[in-house]
């Protein structure tokens, strides 16, 4: 017990590794399986990593796009910091040989290959389970198994954000939907798929059979609509936003400062709210004010109230703001740049940045890198291994497998 007291003190590099023990074989690309893999890895799971001959097209994202090849590749290092890269031609005999020598050792696969793809190469989870009971087999798709769109291609702007109902949802009332930030739907369905292998793997504690665990982007972004499509199926019909200049909720709505600054008032409950933000802008005269004497009332005449609102904050810096806020007990929040994030206290004290080792031909450097959002007993990590070069750990993972898995890979 008393070991466990002080792991803190005594590793302080290496976080909490409840995983420790635990070999994830990764047999996926681009984003939503290598983050899922990723957390993992986090965690202190052995994640090997299978790359096509050349690797992975993450890798080459930016260039691909008209960038310089060596342009940050934040989010390829986020998704495979820590992980062991293995160079295989899985469609060759040598490969698929290796490969299943690999499964053998495992205790979990986690692919994002389409189903018809996983077809193909006689990996679909009937035949993986058949062989290797024990196994938790992870398929994280775009659409999910069956259906009509079960092979359907789909990154998570398409099957998350625009086939879920979410573009819709927060796109304000008769405008375009916005060309929506990539990779948050795959973040979103990384940790779906990350929390089924778990429970699968507390499952197969009791009794000893591992199981076919399925997460996609399509139920993953409809969960994260749950509320909306909740009102939907029970006969309502929810709405996307107002434009902010109409919100019928003014106290939960984005206002800019003189500096140019936007933020963000929280105030869910108006009644509640309103004399604290009327004291913060010196108009707690307008509490007596018939028009804003209930949430009702301020729906209804907020055409009264907002251009009050955006006088007084648009009078004064944020800083002015930051304190006058707080002095009062406003609820509210400052709408970030990622440069903002960097210097962000509270990120920093929850521990949300991890130092990467990248290493270099003149000594050892490191990048900053987004922590996993998860800490268990406070603990915090300092570093992590940089994510592997392609192959990195071929020679030094399949030289440890069964002699006759040895020297299968094609030369």
């Amino acid at each position: 017990m008393s070991e466990t007291t002080h792991v803190t003190d005594q590793q302080p590099d290496q976080g909490g590794q409840p995983l420790a023990g635990i070999r994830v074989i990764e047999f996926a690309h681009w984003m939503a399986g290598p983050l899922a893999g990723g957390l993992l890895a986090d965690w202190g799971a052995d994640v090997i990593k299978i790359e096509p001959p050349g690797g992975e097209p993450m890798r080459a994202l930016f260039s691909s796009l008209g960038a310089r090849s060596d342009a940050p590749n934040g989010a390829f290092l986020a998704a495979n910091r820590g992980k062991r890269s293995v160079e295989l031609e899985i469609k060759s005999e040598q490969g698929m040989r290796a490969f299943d020598a690999l499964l053998s050792t495992a205790d979990v696969l986690i692919t994002n290959l389409r189903p018809d793809a996983l077809m193909r190469l006689e990996l679909t989870p009937e035949a993986i389970r058949e062989r290797y009971p024990r196994l938790v087999y992870c398929s994280v798709s775009a659409y999910g198994w069956g259906g009509p769109d079960q092979n359907r291609p789909g990154y998570d702007v398409a099957a998350f954000f625009a086939r879920t109902g979410i573009s819709h949802e927060i796109t304000q009332q008769n405008s375009a939907p916005l060309a929506l930030m990539q990779g948050i739907g795959d973040s979103f369905t990384a940790m779906t798929a990350a929390t089924g292998t778990l429970a699968a793997l507390l499952e197969r504690e009791r009794t000893g059979r591992g199981q076919f665990v399925e997460a996609s982007l399509l139920r993953t972004g409809m969960w994260a609509l749950c509320g909306e499509l909740g009102v939907q199926a029970m006969g309502g019909n929810p709405k996307p936003p107002y434009p902010r200049n109409e919100s019928r909720t003014p106290l939960y709505n984005s206002y800019r400062t003189a500096d140019g600054r936007w933020f963000f008032l929280v105030g869910v409950e108006a009644q509640r709210h309103l004399p604290s933000v009327l004291a913060a802008i010196g108009r707690s005269d307008l509490m007596t004010d018939e028009r804003f004497k209930s949430a009702r009332a301020i729906a209804k005449n907020r055409a009264d109230f907002i251009p009050i609102l955006d006088a007084a904050f648009s009078a004064h810096p944020l800083a002015h703001w930051t304190k006058v806020f707080d002095e009062n007990g406003v609820w509210w929040a400052p709408v970030q740049t990622p440069a903002d994030l960097i210097d962000d206290a509270q990120a920093a004290a929850t521990g949300a940045w991890i130092d990467v080792d990248t290493g270099s031909a003149s000594g050892s450097t490191t990048v900053k890198s987004v922590e996993a959002p998860i800490r268990f007993d406070g603990k915090r990590r300092k570093h992590v291994a940089a994510s592997p070069a392609v192959g990195e750990h071929t020679e030094e993972v399949l030289g440890a497998l069964a002699p006759f898995a040895r020297g299968s890979v094609d030369s």
